[in-house]
């Protein structure tokens, strides 16, 4: 007989979410512990999951922050808090 257990929704990622959940961790370290930063794209990376993911990981920590591109090529993402 199979055994069930309850757990938390927000502690469960499933399907394509999963690799995101797992992504978003390290933007929402990033914002978490400074004020600004540089964000660098590797070349296999896409400016704009680069640009969503930190979008997703602001609004999941509650912390605001506006980011730009710092060269034409989108390769260089700048960001900064705001409405601290």
């Amino acid at each position: 007989m199979p055994k069930f257990e309850t757990l938390n929704p927000d502690d469960i990622a499933i399907g394509r979410g999963r690799a995101a959940a797992e992504a978003r961790k390290l933007y929402i370290t990033a914002i978490s512990e400074g004020d600004a930063g540089r964000i660098t794209l590797d070349r296999a990376e896409r400016s704009s999951t680069v640009k969503r993911l930190l979008g997703e990981a602001s609004k999941q920590s509650g912390i605001r922050v506006r980011s730009s591109w710092s060269d034409k090529t989108q390769r260089v993402l700048l960001w900064k808090r705001v409405g601290v």
